[in-house]
């Protein structure tokens, strides 16, 4: 009797330990010397290599990778360009995606990732196939508005994952963050002059179904609609962004005219690529050099904005 208590307390012990363990790995590691990031880049298409996004150009400085509220965080690197530091999230975080998870899940854990981090300002970019037939390859494209034609992620992160912004109203009048955008701009003008391809301030984005090319008759369907580009997750973030009151902008880029507009081979789209990351990623270091001083303005417009009262009956007190 008395041996088979001990091994349930031993039990209890292993469990007990094993519960603290996960509570303990729950929340985000402290960053060295206690120093606060809040810039990220979640790496996209634009951006060439995952693994060698800004390298000789930017410093290194370690990774790391935790349980978030929403399931195991992808894995997170931290680097720093002309003393800003920032983080750097490989394509979307599809680093943590386990054989047969569906593919929003990794959406999901990275956003909640950034959410729980702390980060308040996220630049992005995908290569996009051009819907208009004057968009070829290696043009950017800094996006103003989106579509996202097809459902097939959660829309709503904050109802996925229960985290509370109460008073808070994530609209989308505005999409993309306006310092964010501008910067983006300013900063793609100046490394214009011998770049092969050209710069559209503005662009609307259409997501369709991930993991395929969209047929000629959709994107017929999205020029109609007014859409310039496509591509498969630059919606999915800046919806995510803005349920959580994070700051986003994208530099995308066309790396082939999409299907039914001109005709492209997949060696094009390779090439294209490479110039394309080439121009993208300097833009973007030296936009995260400028954000600490050039946009950290209040910006309700793209973190959502602040309400009073119930929508149903806004004389309630509660």
């Amino acid at each position: 009797m008395i041996s088979k208590l001990l091994c349930s307390l031993r039990s209890l012990g292993v469990a007990l330990a094993y519960f603290t363990l996960i509570l303990a790995s729950a929340a985000p590691p402290a960053n060295p010397k206690g120093e606060k990031i809040t810039i990220a880049v979640v790496g996209g298409t634009s951006f060439g290599t995952p693994e060698k996004f800004a390298s000789g150009l930017a410093t290194a400085e370690g990774d790391f990778q935790y349980e978030t509220k929403a399931g195991p965080s992808p894995r997170v690197y931290r680097m720093r360009y002309k003393g800003v530091p920032f983080y750097y999230i490989r394509i979307y975080g599809q680093e943590a995606r386990q054989p047969r998870e569906p593919e929003h899940v990794y959406h999901i854990r990275t956003w909640t990732a950034l959410h729980e981090l702390g980060v308040t300002h996220v630049l992005s970019g995908a290569s996009s196939g051009g819907i208009r037939p004057e968009m070829t390859f290696d043009d950017i494209v800094i996006l103003d508005d989106f579509i996202e034609w097809r459902f097939s992620r959660p829309v709503d992160i904050l109802e996925e994952v229960g985290i509370s912004r109460p008073g808070i109203f994530p609209n989308y009048a505005i999409p993309l963050s306006p310092s964010l955008r501008r910067l983006l701009i300013e900063e793609s003008k100046k490394r214009l002059p011998g770049y092969t391809g050209k710069l559209y301030e503005r662009g609307v984005f259409a997501q369709f179904a991930p993991g395929r090319f969209e047929s000629p008759a959709e994107v017929q369907a999205m020029a109609r609609a007014g859409a310039d580009l496509t591509s498969m997750n630059q919606a999915t973030c800046i919806i995510y962004a803005r349920q959580l009151g994070i700051r986003f902008a994208s530099i995308s880029s066309i790396a082939n005219p999409a299907t039914g507009v001109g005709a492209f081979t997949f060696k094009q789209m390779q090439d294209s690529v490479q110039r394309i990351a080439a121009f993208t990623i300097p833009v973007v270091l030296e936009v995260i050099a400028r954000i600490p001083k050039d946009a950290m303005d209040p910006e309700p417009s793209s973190t959502g904005e602040p309400f009073k009262g119930d929508y149903l009956n806004p004389d309630e007190k509660k």
